[in-house]
């Protein structure tokens, strides 16, 4: 027995594609590219404020006398 097209229940259309996360998901895995880039983010700043400070505390010591600048040999 053939079933004609009219006999078939009616099939959905595709009102709207959304991009992006499903958000019934779980929050967990709607979350993990956010923490990657703030994890990124944290470490780049981080490199930053170390390198500055560094740059800092070598201005303060050849200020001293404790570091001799590049080039110059301190022979007493």
């Amino acid at each position: 027995m053939s079933r004609s097209a009219d006999d078939r229940p009616p099939r959905g259309r595709v009102l709207r594609v959304k991009r992006g996360y499903n958000p019934n998901s779980s929050s967990v895995g709607s979350e993990v590219p956010t923490f990657l880039a703030l994890a990124l983010g944290s470490g780049a700043i981080t490199v930053l404020a170390l390198n500055a400070l560094d740059a800092v505390g070598r201005v303060i010591r050849r200020r001293r006398g404790e570091l001799t600048p590049p080039g110059e040999d301190r022979t007493e």
